[in-house]
């Protein structure tokens, strides 16, 4: 005894292409195509209820307070790039402040530098005790 539905009259019945229905009546391999067809045949649908759906189930719950209604996208926009512009500058500040401060080590160890050069130049010419030539 066989079970099921017989699909080839339904699909002539909505109107499906022939080419489709003939490939499905002359098919031996049975439910796995018959199953994909399907599938196929019922997805516009399914995209119609879930987008239907979701948009009515959306305004509802926003009507009844379940749901907050977003900010307008300007207002949004401005709120991020004001947090952005704020979070930037104070980025600069901090590296500003990280360059001074490594300037000012740079110039203390140049100034630290230049006195041991001074120093060491003195013990050296007091070393080999450089005199001017009489002429």
């Amino acid at each position: 005894m066989e079970r099921g539905v017989n699909l080839v009259p339904f699909l002539e019945y909505i109107g499906m292409p022939e080419n489709l229905v003939n490939l499905l009546r002359d098919s031996q391999s049975g439910y796995a195509l018959t199953a994909y067809a399907m599938y196929k045949i019922a997805t516009p649908a399914r995209y119609t209820v879930t987008l239907g759906g979701t948009s009515y189930t959306v305004k509802y719950l926003r009507k009844h307070g379940y749901f907050s209604t977003p900010p307008p996208v300007r207002d949004y926009i401005q709120d991020k790039m004001e947090e952005t512009r704020e979070r930037f500058t104070e980025k600069m500040e901090e590296t500003k402040d990280r360059f001074s401060e490594k300037m000012e080590e740079t110039k203390d160890k140049i100034s630290e530098t230049k006195e041991k050069l001074s120093e060491r130049f003195q013990e050296t010419k007091n070393k080999v005790g450089f005199r001017k030539k009489k002429e």
